[in-house]
């Protein structure tokens, strides 16, 4: 028998070579060997039997039969490849990977049915035989993160090994990470396999490499996957197309407000509709001006006076009168509405804008920047929302979306609120423009002092907040923020160094308002600050429930690194055993007790306790708790490792304010990338865990992923609450014996009127799956996750009927990384 090559292809980084079988039409593989070489090193490769029917539909004429050989493309490199059958030499070739790149294009466009034929023919060939492949390619703080899944038949329990090598053969210093084996999961033909998935570290820099995955004992066959620059660039691309938010595409931005803003039309029919609203206020629009460009202020009062809502004036407070453009603007507008307000010095933006107040005439107080512009429908929007609310209900605070611009026309870095994240904006001022406030309500608050300077606008709302105001955010793009040389547009603290400890004071002194010790920090970022509560003292006894089976070696990293790195003085751990199976489990929980003292130094101490029922995670935490003697509870996975020393002391500190119930951490993948950052709901149908697989320093949509902020939930795997609001709760919902217990906890806390909070300084590892198996890998599991999703969506339909109040009303519901849809 000789074998005569057909044909070659390129396809996912690997060379795919079609031979025909000359003399033979039963072709037995088990007789078959292959040798490949590139510098007289071993290069991993494969050959498999061909798809007949295929190979017919795409008219190639066979005479016996057909094997396709699979290498890694090498870029640079050339193999020297022998193919062997029953020891006899049947093929031999040279792949040099220039050469193959012009062949492989030449022969997609000439033979596209025959490469698509043979390309990507080892996934089905799984038995005996390990087929790994990339599944995602993720950015890390240092370097790329590669996630790989490998697929066999045949023993479980001979788990592949994974190496790296360079496009040489040669091997890599990689990090490799073993999440979890999934045995026996059915595949979509029908048959079973075992799915193992890791985790592959790498320098950024490197993007051509081999993945090999084997096992020492040979039960499984080798198999391999490899990287090259056009796949390489393919998944890099996916991942940002994947993992990119509302602000990563001003193209893509400006296509959707052109299909989402007023049209004229609109605005005739806002007209006419305005004038039947049964409760019309004036509102009156302040604008500071000092030195302002005529053109940047001509601009303001057109898109003010293009307004469809008319029962509006417009105070441009002159604190620069020598220069004249005010006065002429004002002149030339021929508008009574438009009032100039000199003043005889600059007394600076707080006393300027103050003044504006103090002349105001109108139900409502707008603040306006002398160089922003307005949408046409941006009052009749605020006048419709005070519209729609009971008297009694109107809000006296509200905003709406904005966006930035250098250059009219040319809008970009969209920033979709939410309703009125408290947590959030005591990192940063999140609500910014178009700020309306009740007149009668800001005279009770009264006006910002002067040392509030350029956080202004952030000291009023935190004061509103304070007293009470019923905020609104209104959810629409209404407001166009002006980035020029003196703007604070582009976050910078170069114009304004003075705005940076005017946030800070305005901040400090608003926990001081509501009786809430602490101190306020600036961060590395300018204008977000980071509030360190004060805790009780003696420190409180802290609980910290642990669900556990078996598994110790997870369960000892876990309390370990809790006695090990946790500064905390006071604090106890509970073990929850609930039907471990094996004798060293037990053997270990009788050193649990003296090991924690000792590690702990006295800090914290730990006993078990024994749930004798069948699984359900709400049981078993509730009999933990009821056990538990702490004030406070924090409810831990076992598969969990403490990062950071202080993170007990930093999720209680958020519970020292009366309208916080659950305080969750930020966790990562043993990979160190983000496994969860707070928790969304009604996103893709259920619940979906925000900015998943950024690195730590990603700050992802508005910072939310590195910053302190509410979210409607955050998971069970790590979360802090007060005995009493547990115990007045009832706990965990029995009812979600497996998923969205936590979410649903959650969600009932803040129907009780109180918030979750995530904290992205409290962090830990979380090795996810490792305890008790994926859903998705078990269909009984699958079944029963489905049952209390419809529970789940059942008991919470506004979450997925008007969307999660965290999220922004504007963004893709399918997506968690808050992208336009």
């Amino acid at each position: 028998m000789k074998m005569k090559k057909i044909v070659s292809c390129r396809s996912q980084g690997r060379l795919f070579y079609l031979f025909e079988c000359v003399g033979s039409h039963e072709l037995d593989f088990g007789k078959i060997s292959i040798d490949s070489k590139c510098d007289g090193r071993t290069i991993p490769c494969g050959i498999y039997p061909a798809d007949c029917a295929a190979l017919q539909k795409s008219a190639v004429k066979l005479e016996g039969s057909a094997a396709v050989v699979v290498l890694p493309f090498l870029d640079g490199k050339s193999q020297k490849v022998e193919v062997r059958y029953e020891n006899k030499a049947v093929a031999s070739f040279c792949s040099n990977s220039n050469g193959e790149k012009w062949a492989s294009r030449l022969n997609y466009r000439l033979k596209p049915a025959l490469c698509n034929a043979i390309r990507d023919v080892q996934v089905s060939h799984i038995q005996n035989r390990y087929q790994p492949s990339f599944t995602r390619y993720l950015s890390a703080d240092e370097g790329a993160v590669w996630r790989i899944e490998t697929t066999w038949r045949g023993s479980a329990d001979s788990l592949p090994e994974i190496a790296v090598f360079d496009n040489a053969m040669q091997p890599l210093d990689a990090e490799v990470y073993t999440f979890e084996l999934q045995p026996c999961v059915e595949l979509h033909n029908g048959t079973l396999a075992n799915k193992l998935f890791s985790s592959v570290k790498l320098p950024s820099d490197i993007r051509d490499f081999v993945v090999v995955a084997g096992n020492q004992n040979g039960e499984i066959a080798q198999g391999f996957c490899s990287m090259d620059g056009r796949l390489y660039n393919d998944m890099h691309y996916q991942s940002w197309l994947r993992m990119k938010d509302a602000r990563a595409d001003d193209d893509a931005y400006r296509t959707w407000f052109d299909v989402h803003r007023a049209k004229p039309g609109d605005i005739v029919c806002q007209r006419n509709e305005a004038g039947t609203f049964g409760y019309q206020p004036l509102m009156s629009i302040v604008v500071p001006c000092y030195k302002t460009d005529k053109t940047y202020l001509q601009e303001l009062i057109d898109s003010v006076e293009a307004q469809s809502y008319g029962n509006w004036e417009l105070l441009l407070v002159d604190a620069s009168p020598e220069c004249g453009a005010v006065a002429n603007a004002c002149v030339e507008a021929r508008d009574s509405r438009i009032v100039r307000i000199p003043l005889k010095e600059n007394g600076g933006i707080v006393v300027n804008t103050n003044e504006g107040i103090a002349a105001a005439k109108g139900d409502y107080i707008a603040f306006l920047d002398h160089d922003d512009l307005l949408e046409p429908d941006a009052l009749f929007r605020y006048a419709r929302a005070l519209n729609d609310a009971s008297q009694q209900e109107r809000p006296q605070v509200l905003f709406c979306d904005e966006d930035m611009f250098e250059k009219t026309g040319a809008w970009s870095q969209p920033v979709f609120k939410t309703d009125l994240n408290v947590d959030l904006l005591y990192s940063h001022n999140c609500v910014t423009h178009f700020l309306m406030v009740e007149a009668e309500f800001l005279s009770k608050i009264g006006v910002s002092p002067e040392d509030v300077a350029g956080a202004q606008d952030y000291d009023l709302v935190l004061r509103a907040l304070a007293a009470g105001a019923r905020f609104e955010h209104v959810p629409h793009m209404l407001y166009h923020w002006r980035i020029h040389e003196g703007s604070t547009a582009d976050g910078s603290a170069e114009s304004k160094p003075y705005a940076l400890e005017a946030g800070r004071l305005a901040l400090q002194r608003h926990f001081a308002s509501r009786g809430i010790a602490g101190e306020v920090e600036e961060t590395t970022t300018p204008f977000v600050y980071r509030m360190r509560y004060e805790l009780p003292t003696p420190a409180p006894l802290v609980s910290i429930v642990i669900p556990t089976k078996d598994h110790i070696e997870t369960l000892d990293a876990c309390i370990t690194s809790i006695a090990e790195k946790s500064t905390y003085s006071n604090y106890e751990i509970v073990l929850v055993e609930n039907n471990s199976t094996k004798q060293g489990t037990f053997d270990y929980y009788a050193g649990v007790p003296h090991r924690i003292e000792e590690l702990s130094k006295g800090r914290g101490t730990a006993r078990v306790v024994t749930w004798p029922g069948e699984f359900n995670y709400p049981k078993i935490v509730n009999f933990g708790a009821s056990r538990a003697k702490g004030e406070y509870l924090l409810l831990l996975n076992n598969d969990t490792e403490v990062i950071s020393p202080d993170f007990i002391e930093e999720m209680m500190g958020y519970l020292q304010r009366e309208d916080v119930g659950v305080v969750g951490a930020k966790l990562y993948y043993a990979d160190g990338l983000t496994q969860h950052a707070g928790i969304l709901v009604g996103v893709r149908g259920a619940i979906a865990h925000a900015n998943q697989d950024f690195p730590s320093n990603r700050e992802g949509y508005l910072g939310r992923a590195v910053r302190p902020g509410n979210f409607s939930a955050v998971t069970g795997a790590c979360q802090m609450v007060r005995r009493e609001l547990f115990e007045q709760l009832g706990g965990y919902d029995e009812q979600f014996a497996v998923g969205f217990n936590d979410a649903d906890f959650c969600l009932r806390a803040w129907e009780a009127g109180f918030k979750t909070v995530f904290s992205p300084y409290a962090e830990l590892y979380h090795y996810e799956f490792t305890s008790r198996g994926r859903e998705e890998a078990d269909q009984k599991k699958l079944s029963r996750w489905k049952r209390e999703q419809a529970l789940f969506m059942q008991r919470w339909p506004r979450f997925f009927l008007s969307g999660d109040p965290f999220f922004g009303g504007n963004l893709d519901i399918n997506n968690d990384y808050f992208d336009l849809p």
